[in-house]
């Protein structure tokens, strides 16, 4: 069996993780797509140096050191002036009205993620929507165990708290 062929019998069941986890991480659909891109990418390249195991753990720290290196990539990076971009046009679209709220409800969700404290907000993704356990998480993240379990349990309550105060605005 050919290494590339090795790669995606091991790496593909965990597509869905690795999406889930991009598409909270990042603020539209192009912008996850290419997280995952790029993580399986890296993924496929450093394929060789893996060291056994359980792959999913592996690529979602992968996906989360890519999306955090693409973060400080763009907060250096002045914004690009989107208006002036003849090509950038909204999709024209039969279904507006459940689009818009699917969108409103990612939003929502992602602008009460966006004010987490980052180590809070990393380990729920991990533990919650990646589904890693808490000791999984704890190795990506390089904390222990009891920290991860912690800010999981500290994050949920204030997501819950943000998610109820958003609900409550006018």
């Amino acid at each position: 069996m050919s290494a590339h062929q090795e790669f995606l019998e091991a790496a593909m069941p965990h597509l869905d993780v690795v999406w889930s986890l991009a598409r909270r991480m990042t603020l539209d659909t192009q912008a996850a797509e290419d997280l995952v891109q790029e993580t399986f990418l890296r993924a496929f390249v450093g394929f060789g140096s893996h060291r056994g195991g359980d792959l999913r753990p592996w690529l979602v720290s992968i996906c989360l050191n890519t999306a955090r290196s693409d973060g400080r990539r763009r907060r250096r990076r002045p914004p690009e002036d989107l208006e002036a971009d003849p090509a950038n046009h909204l999709p024209a679209s039969t279904q507006v009205d459940a689009e818009a709220l699917a969108v409103v409800e990612h939003d929502e969700i992602v602008a009460a993620l966006g004010q987490l404290p980052e180590p809070q907000r990393q380990s729920i993704l991990l533990v919650d929507l990646a589904g890693l356990s808490a000791q999984q998480a704890a190795d990506v993240l390089g904390a222990p165990r009891g920290t991860v379990l912690a800010r999981v349990h500290r994050g949920r309550r204030r997501l819950a708290q943000l998610l109820v105060a958003e609900e409550a605005e006018p």
